[in-house]
């Protein structure tokens, strides 16, 4: 236990801790959010700060971070509605000490902070800076109804969309490789990533949709692809990558449609993706197809 003025912070590492110390440390905020790190501190490194009224013993807020893979650790922030704009400027000391034992915790590591924006966020921001963190780019989050009528867009060249499954890991990754190729999908984190791990990260995922992931071919060559994960009735695309000489022709159009005409056949119900802001032609893509936008996050990132 540790107090900052008038907040007490609660700690959790699953390296030296128990799961009842987990539990003392989110269950307050959610009680659904034990059944997420439950199973997480089995196989990855979690760390936990979570700042708690002394005065209420509500919980107001807490960051996490867990080890994605072997040099990179992906931060969250989960803010409490007992947390209001008033306290928060509070809270900077309580903030800054959680952020600074996690970074202690994840010396020599990559950190990134993936973070939906409002206004007590908009407040915090620049504890983020002072720790290190860059600010990177600005995300849309865009959200789309499975079953609303789509638009039909015609590629400007032959395409065949066979399962995502069909592939080899060295086809797949070989074709997102090209696909990374002058992309617009957030060209500065790739500075921080080595781009065969974010490959990993997207291939190896546990909720990868066998049905709605596609690639599209042109002439028996790869042109482009499409990966979706899943859970019960709700789907995100993770990736849409198209290898830059087939671009503007259509490929993301066709992919897109046809996952649409899928997910509805699986029954799914709605349908998100998170493109960058500077990257136009995806989000005019997403557009055009009625996708509405949703929220906006911001990415920190650190390489150590």
């Amino acid at each position: 236990m540790n107090l900052k003025n008038n907040f007490e912070i609660k700690a959790f590492d699953s390296k030296t801790d128990t799961i009842d110390q987990m539990i003392s440390c989110v269950c307050p905020f959610r009680l659904e959010l034990v059944n997420f790190f439950g199973p997480l501190i089995k196989t990855k490194h979690v760390i936990v700060r979570a700042i708690f009224c002394i005065r209420s013993k509500k919980p107001m807020l807490y960051i996490s971070a867990v080890q994605e893979c072997g040099d990179l650790y992906e931060l969250d922030v989960f803010i409490s509605e007992n947390c209001s704009t008033d306290l928060i400027a509070d809270m900077e000391l309580a903030i800054s000490g959680c952020l600074g034992a996690i970074f202690e915790s994840t010396s020599g590591f990559g950190k990134q902070l993936f973070i939906e924006t409002n206004v007590i966020v908009e407040k915090i921001t620049h504890i983020f800076l002072a720790a290190g963190m860059r600010f990177i780019t600005t995300f849309f989050e865009l959200g789309f109804s499975i079953g609303t009528p789509a638009p039909n867009f015609k590629a400007t060249m032959k395409l065949r969309l066979l399962p995502f499954r069909d592939f080899s890991y060295q086809q797949s990754n070989e074709l997102f490789q090209r696909s990374s190729i002058n992309s617009l999908d957030c060209p500065e984190g790739l500075k921080f990533r080595n781009v065969t791990k974010v490959f990993d990260s997207l291939f190896f995922h546990p909720l990868l949709d066998a049905n709605g992931s596609l690639v599209a071919m042109n002439d028996g060559v790869m042109a482009g692809f499409v990966m979706v994960v899943k859970h019960e009735d709700q789907a995100e695309i993770a990736y849409l990558g198209v290898a830059e000489e087939c671009r503007s022709r259509g490929v993301g159009s066709a992919l897109i449609g046809e996952v649409l005409v899928i997910l509805a056949r699986d029954k799914v119900k709605n349908l998100t993706v998170i493109v960058d802001e500077g990257n136009f032609p995806a989000l005019n893509l997403y557009l055009r197809f009625g996708m509405k936008p949703r929220k906006k996050r911001i990415l920190f990132l650190t390489e150590g």
